[in-house]
C-alpha cells in the first residue's frame, strides 16, 4: 500500500528537488526508501511547508526525521489507495514575496487577474529546446497584497509547470512598475510566445500547500522543529537586514554633509 508522506524544508539548502547530488530527492530516499512520485518539484532555492513523496512502506516520522538532513523535516503521513498520483491535486497554493520599490499594486492586481482562468500558459514556463510545448492548465486564484515594504503574491491553482509561478511573479511585478501593461500579458495568454517572460529570484517562492482532501497523522515534534528553525532563520536575516539599513542611511547622512 502506498504512502504520502508530508515535507517541509529550507531550499535554499539544495539544488532543487531532483536531477542533482545535492538536490533534495537523494536525501529523502536515504530515509524513506524508493521514492514512487512527489507532489512538486520545486525549483533550486525554493522552499516548501507542504510537499509529499510517496514510498510504498510505512515508517516511524521519528525513525525517518532521524535519518534527513539539517532542513528538511518529514512531518506527516497518511495511506493512500493503489494507483494513487500525487501530480493529481485538488490545488496547489505558493507564496510569493517581494520587495515593495514603489509599485502600483492596483496595477498588479489587474495584471493578475489576467492570469486566472485555464489557459495554454507556454508564455511562462521554462522553454526546453526550441519546441513550444502546450502548457494548459488551471489558475484559481491570485492575490496581491502590499504590507509596509513587501508585495505579497498568492497563487493557487490545480498544478504550476516549471518557473510558471517566478514568470508569472515577474510580470505581475513589472505590470506595477508600469514596464509591461495587462492588455500585454492577455496577448501572451491569448497567444503564447515562449521565452517572452523572466522569473523572478527563486527566494521569494514558498510551496504553503497541496491540497488532496485527505487527512495526514501529524509528527508534531518535526512540525515544532521546523518552526523554530525558520523563524531563528527569520531573526538572523530581519538582523543583517537591519544592518544594511543602518549602513544605508549612514551614507546617506554622508552625503547631506
Amino acid at each position: 500500500m502506498p504512502y504520502l508522506y508530508r515535507i517541509a524544508y529550507d531550499g535554499t539548502l539544495f539544488y532543487g528537488f531532483t536531477g542533482h547530488p545535492n538536490s533534495l530527492e537523494p536525501k529523502l530516499r536515504a530515509a524513506l526508501g524508493e521514492i514512487l512520485g512527489r507532489g512538486s518539484r520545486t525549483d533550486p532555492g525554493v522552499s516548501a511547508v507542504a510537499n509529499v513523496v510517496m514510498t510504498s512502506q510505512r515508517l516511524h516520522l521519528g525513525y525517518v526525521n532521524s535519518k534527513l538532513p539539517r532542513g528538511v523535516w518529514a512531518w506527516g503521513v497518511a495511506e493512500v489507495p493503489e494507483g494513487f498520483n500525487p501530480r493529481r491535486a485538488k490545488a496547489r497554493r505558493y507564496l510569493y514575496v517581494a520587495p515593495h520599490w514603489g509599485e502600483d499594486v492596483e496595477a498588479m492586481r489587474e495584471a493578475a487577474a489576467v492570469l486566472v482562468g485555464t489557459h495554454d500558459y507556454s508564455s511562462f514556463i521554462k522553454r526546453r529546446g526550441d519546441k513550444a510545448t502546450p502548457a494548459v492548465t488551471t489558475v484559481y486564484k491570485i492575490e496581491v497584497e502590499q504590507r509596509g515594504g513587501l508585495i505579497y503574491m498568492m497563487f493557487v491553482g490545480r498544478g504550476f509547470r516549471n518557473k510558471m509561478i517566478r514568470k508569472m511573479a515577474w510580470a505581475i511585478l513589472a505590470a506595477g512598475r508600469d514596464v509591461l501593461k495587462a492588455s500585454y500579458l492577455r496577448e501572451l495568454v491569448e497567444r503564447p510566445r515562449p521565452g517572452a517572460v523572466p522569473s523572478a529570484p527563486a527566494e521569494g517562492l514558498v510551496l504553503l500547500d497541496i491540497d488532496y482532501g485527505i487527512e495526514f497523522e501529524v509528527y508534531h515534534t518535526a512540525l515544532r522543529e521546523a518552526y523554530t528553525y525558520f523563524l531563528r532563520k527569520y531573526r538572523a536575516v530581519e538582523a543583517h537586514a537591519a544592518a544594511l539599513k543602518a549602513a544605508g542611511e549612514a551614507l546617506a547622512r554622508l552625503d547631506v554633509v
